[in-house]
């Protein structure tokens, strides 16, 4: 299985139409006014897209529920992870581990932040190199923010 690591800078649909359709409400109305300050990386296999995120380095709409902790992450200088998502077909294969790993390692001098809604992903997160930080709660929204700093290997 060759994969093959890179910032998906054309046609940004083609990472889109592989996101649930609620996650695309978040992000594809707004999509145009993130230029410069956000960048789709995605991982493919044979020219198909199997895995992907969205790295940004200022605030994005799917933060309004927790802009204070948005601004305070963003204001030290941490890069915001969202919509990392790989195809239900290529479950189970590390694929999330792998884009990770290689996201890293292009940004090896960079912190990242992410919250998560499903409790059960923050193992996910926590083998491959981030740290809990709290559990947030905005009226019946619930989330984990969790953080990896630089110089942390996964």
């Amino acid at each position: 299985m060759e994969l093959l690591f890179k910032e998906h800078k054309e046609k940004p649909e083609q990472f889109f139409q592989l996101l649930p359709k609620s996650w695309q409400k978040g992000i594809v109305p707004y999509w145009d006014t993130y230029t410069g300050n956000a960048a789709i990386y995605t991982l493919e296999e044979n020219g198909q897209i199997v895995a992907g995120g969205v790295v940004f380095k200022d605030f994005s709409e799917d933060l309004k529920d927790f802009q204070e902790e948005a601004k305070y992450w963003l204001g030290l200088g941490y890069f915001y992870l969202g919509y990392i998502w790989v195809i239900k077909a290529k479950r189970g294969q590390n694929l999330g581990s792998k884009w990770l790993k290689e996201l890293l390692k292009q940004h090896p001098n960079t912190n990242f932040w992410l919250t998560i809604e499903e409790e059960k992903l923050k193992n996910f997160y926590l083998k491959n190199g981030f740290r809990l930080v709290k559990k947030l709660q905005k009226g019946s929204t619930v989330e984990w923010l969790l953080v990896h700093e630089k110089g942390v290997s996964v």
